[in-house]
């Protein structure tokens, strides 16, 4: 008996927060109404990509629709997709500054939700994602190609990347007597050549 009280406890609760979330003040377009604020009907029997309509009621109050009337339910538009399978510009995701390129994975564990609180997805909107660690240390691809044009055959620019064995080469060999220099030039300028501490440049 104690155990239904308890799940009846937790339903009233959770009951009460959807509700105290859901207060909206004042009536809005229908449109901007949060998902968590909505019971809607999603099909998962669809194709990945289709666009289709769905059937929402609102937990509590009512919206205004595209036709200015004050409605309770209404349709609206979705992909049919899972949220963890939605584009990473449209999430919000936790960042990871410790995150190092060199280290045994160039990926990290993010916790990731859906951005606009509007859109509608299949699954749970909240959801593990591996994120590439792009975490930057001042490095700009341009000043780095600069002084690899014009002081690479002192090693310079490797000493700023932080290459420092291979600054020293560049100094002892006279830059390859200008041939090395080259090369780095290209390799900075195609990218291949990044910061020693596994950094990407800054934009």
């Amino acid at each position: 008996m104690n155990n239904v009280n308890i799940i009846i406890l937790i339903f009233i609760q959770i009951f009460n927060l959807i509700n105290s979330q859901c207060n909206l003040n004042g009536l809005i377009s229908c449109n901007q109404v949060p998902v968590e604020c909505l019971d809607c009907s999603l099909t998962i029997n669809c194709i990945y990509g289709e666009q289709l309509s769905s059937l929402c009621r609102m937990l509590n109050g009512s919206c205004i629709n595209n036709n200015n009337k004050i409605v309770s339910s209404f349709q609206r538009m979705y992909i049919c997709r899972y949220c963890y399978q939605t584009p990473l510009d449209e999430l919000a995701c936790t960042s990871n500054i410790a995150c190092r390129h060199y280290q045994n994975s160039n990926h990290y564990k993010s916790n990731c939700t859906i951005a606009d609180n509007t859109q509608l997805c299949l699954g749970s909107r909240t959801f593990y994602r591996n994120i590439e660690c792009n975490w930057t240390s001042g490095h700009k691809k341009l000043n780095t190609l600069l002084i690899s044009i014009f002081f690479g055959g002192l090693g310079f620019d490797r000493f700023y990347l932080g290459h420092i064995k291979e600054a020293l080469g560049k100094i002892f060999s006279f830059g390859g007597l200008g041939i090395w220099t080259l090369i780095d030039s290209v390799l900075i300028a195609c990218g291949y050549l990044t910061p020693d501490d596994g950094s990407v440049y800054m934009e």
